[in-house]
């Protein structure tokens, strides 16, 4: 009876030893293939340029935006220093409102809009600018409204003009209002602030 327990235990031992030695295996197996499939990866992006990877389906490397869809025109009507105030004005960090006008194309139709936004833009160590807020927009008729969160990285072109680049993402507020084509939408734009006063806003949908 002792060696009949001991032989089972035996046996037993021997399953889990074997089961954990297949796991192992199994576990290291898949650390190989993926090392090397990274190694792939990045051996892939040094030789290839961008040219080179097959895009095949509805994907494409190369995009034509075409005409801008919205224009805003808006002048500052705030500004609301961030933290401790510098003898220069063009290093300080601000809470910003603005509001303007503009139109927006959309299936050969023009909508005038009125807009309202607030954000903060804030001059980073290395001269770059980060802005970053909300713009409420308005049909001209008054009877539909969108928001639109933008985000956006710039520079100092000169004393008096900022640039930047950045993204937009719309949602509307009323179902089958004028604007609910911007529901869940996206657009990429470029602003020109002169003077720190005008703004002038661009924007492409991105589709």
């Amino acid at each position: 009876m002792g060696i009949t327990t001991v032989n089972m235990e035996s046996k037993q031992s021997l399953t889990r030893s074997t089961s954990s030695v297949a796991i192992l295996l199994l576990i290291i197996g898949i650390i190989v293939i993926i090392f090397l499939n990274t190694n792939n990866i990045i051996n892939g992006s040094v030789k290839n340029s961008i040219e080179d990877i097959n895009f095949s389906s509805s994907l494409n490397n190369t995009f034509n935006l075409g005409t801008p869809f919205l224009v805003d025109y808006s002048t500052t009507t705030g500004l609301t220093s961030i933290g401790t105030r510098t003898p220069d004005i063009s290093t300080e960090d601000f809470e910003v409102t603005f509001s303007g006008f503009g139109i927006i194309n959309h299936d050969n139709n023009t909508i005038k809009h009125t807009s309202n936004s607030s954000g903060i833009y804030i001059t980073n160590p290395d001269g770059t600018v980060y802005q970053k807020g909300i713009m409420k927009l308005r049909s001209e008729k008054g009877n539909d409204t969108a928001t639109a969160e933008y985000e956006s990285i710039g520079y100092q072109a000169n004393k008096e003009i900022v640039l930047d680049n950045g993204i937009i993402l719309f949602n509307s507020s009323i179902p089958k209002g004028e604007l609910s084509f911007l529901n869940n939408t996206m657009a990429v734009y470029k602003d020109k602030i002169e003077g720190g006063l005008n703004i002038t806003t661009i924007a492409w949908q991105w589709k």
